[in-house]
This record gives C-alpha cells, sequence and structure tokens, in this order.
C-alpha cells in the first residue's frame, strides 16, 4: 500500500484519537480509548517498517506520546475516582446494606468468639481444626525468642511482605464478593472459615502465654483488615440475597441492581485493605514498645467502629 493510500485510509482514526489527547486531563475518556492507542502504535511501526516520510512518522510519534500521557493520567483519575468513591458512595453504601453487614459482623465474631472459647477450653483441639503444620508455623513467628520475633527485616523484605499482604487480602476480598452470587455460599465460606481461624489462632496464643508478639502485631491493622473482610463478604451476600429473593423483578436484574448497590463496598474495603496491608508491612513488624502500638491500635480500631456505626446508622 502506497503513503496516501495509508493516509487516507487512517486519517479520521488519528482524527479522531488526537481530538482525545487534546481533551481536558479530568474528562474521561471513551472505553475504546485503549483500542485506538494500540491501533496507533500498530501504524507507526508499519509506517517506519515500509519506510514512509519522516513527517508521517514524527506526526504518529507525538500521537503515540500524547497517547501515552492520557493513559497514563486517566490511571491516575481512576485512582482518585476510588478515593472519591470511598470518601462518598461507601458510607451510603454501609447504610444501604446495613441489615446484610450487620448479619455479617454477628456471624464473623460470633463464630470467632465460639472458636477462641473452645480452644481455650480445649487446648488441643486447634490440631484438629487447624493442623499440626499449620499450628507449629504460627507458633514460630509469635515465638518472643524465635528468629521471626528477633530478626530484623530489611526494606526490601517489608516491600515484598507489602506485595504478599495485598494479594492475599485483596484476593480473599474478592473471592467472597464473587462468591456471593453462589446463593451467598461462597461469602459465608470465605467469612466463616477466617472467623474460625483467628479465633482458634488467638486462643492458642493465649494458652502457649505468646500474647504480646501477637496481638500487638494484629492491633495495628487488625481494625482495617477484618471489617474490610467482613464488608467484603456483606457485599457479596447481597448479590446472593438477591438471586434467593428477587421479588418481583428477573433474577438477572435483581442481581444486577444489588452487585450495583454493593459495588462501593467492594471499593471501600479494597481501600481498607491495601491500608492495612501497608501497616501490616511497615509498622506492625516494627520494634517498637508494645503499649505504643497497643495505643495508636485501639485508636484504629475507635476510628473504625465510629466510622462504621456512623455510616450504618446515617449513611454519611
Amino acid at each position: 500500500m502506497k503513503q496516501h493510500q495509508f493516509v487516507a485510509t487512517n486519517e479520521s482514526l488519528w482524527l479522531e484519537f488526537e481530538a482525545l489527547c487534546a481533551l481536558e486531563f479530568k474528562a474521561t475518556l471513551p472505553e475504546h480509548f485503549p483500542k485506538l492507542y494500540r491501533k496507533i502504535c500498530n501504524d507507526l511501526a508499519i509506517v517506519r517498517t515500509r519506510e514512509y516520510s519522516p513527517t508521517l512518522e514524527s506526526r504518529l510519534n507525538q500521537l503515540v506520546h500524547a497517547g501515552q500521557q492520557r493513559l497514563y493520567s486517566s490511571r491516575r483519575n481512576q485512582f482518585s475516582e476510588i478515593i472519591h468513591i470511598a470518601r462518598t458512595a461507601f458510607p451510603r453504601a454501609l447504610y444501604e446494606n446495613r441489615a446484610m453487614l450487620f448479619y455479617n459482623l454477628v456471624a464473623f465474631w460470633g463464630l470467632a468468639l465460639v472458636a477462641f472459647i473452645w480452644v481455650r477450653i480445649n487446648p488441643d483441639s486447634v490440631y484438629t481444626f487447624l493442623g499440626q503444620s499449620t499450628v507449629l508455623n504460627i507458633e514460630s513467628m509469635y515465638n518472643p525468642s524465635g528468629q521471626v520475633q528477633t530478626g530484623e527485616r530489611s526494606a526490601a523484605d517489608d516491600a515484598m511482605m507489602f506485595g504478599m499482604y495485598i494479594y492475599n487480602n485483596i484476593g480473599i476480598a474478592f473471592q467472597m464478593f464473587a462468591g456471593g452470587a453462589l446463593l451467598c455460599i461462597g461469602a459465608l465460606f470465605f467469612l466463616l472459615y477466617n472467623s474460625f481461624y483467628f479465633g482458634a489462632i488467638a486462643a492458642h496464643i493465649v494458652n502457649i502465654g505468646f500474647n504480646e508478639p501477637f496481638f500487638s502485631f494484629i492491633i495495628t491493622h487488625g481494625s482495617f483488615e477484618l471489617t474490610a473482610i467482613i464488608i467484603a463478604s456483606a457485599a457479596g451476600c447481597q448479590i446472593g440475597y438477591a438471586l434467593l429473593s428477587p421479588g418481583q423483578f428477573t433474577r438477572a436484574y435483581a442481581m444486577k441492581s444489588a452487585a450495583v448497590k454493593a459495588l462501593p463496598l467492594i471499593v471501600g474495603a479494597f481501600v481498607m485493605l491495601v491500608l492495612a496491608a501497608f501497616i501490616e508491612a511497615f509498622w506492625s513488624p516494627r520494634d517498637i514498645a508494645s503499649q505504643f502500638k497497643f495505643a495508636l491500635g485501639s485508636l484504629g480500631w475507635g476510628y473504625v467502629i465510629y466510622r462504621l456505626y456512623k455510616g450504618m446508622r446515617y449513611g454519611a
């Protein structure tokens, strides 16, 4: 294909892409913008391969550069949108989904309490529930004289753990959200499993006397992490309940409406889990006086409980 034919074929697309790149950075780009960007990149490669004029190559190169800037700006805008939803729509969603959220709160902390009392009364039962290897691994982590507690972590280790915490916690949260589509079963399974696990491990730690390392570690990030997991489960259960009881609507419409209603919950849970992962990786393992950690951790719990209560009561 000759150059003038190539230009004539693609000119309208280039002009559309150029107009989109010229929009204000706060403007929302259409969904097909990344596809247009890939097409421009491909056209630039063709121009270079076929050795078309330097003027045409320069023009397409400028379009690619402008498109790259817009894509990165769009990602920043998406992050800002997430924060905006967490600050505005999330509190309203707590209120709108308050009944389901209340049931999940009771289920999580109720079962955790049952597991805690059970293992406290019968210490050997922890090996039946969790397995010996899991229990031994937990013990090694919180042994005051063990390598984990006495050793020092590098900045690289902290960064690696931050990524691992985000991957694990957010993976659990989205499993709960998606699992709600299975008539609430998937969401409740992960919620109750994590609840029982937490209660049993906490009781075992108390039984063997490793209280201080364990509770001083989890109190600083647990308020955000555990509450976010409960919120994610409530979001999933809201979808499952819509399938079980669609009312006067079709199940598909009821599920879609419930997903829209619950989506701000998962966004808020996502923000909370990122914050929890940051605290868990860079603050919780620091060798700082336990009293100081307990004090700040208590403030964190107080803040989360207050915001949760205010959201569920007033939606603000």
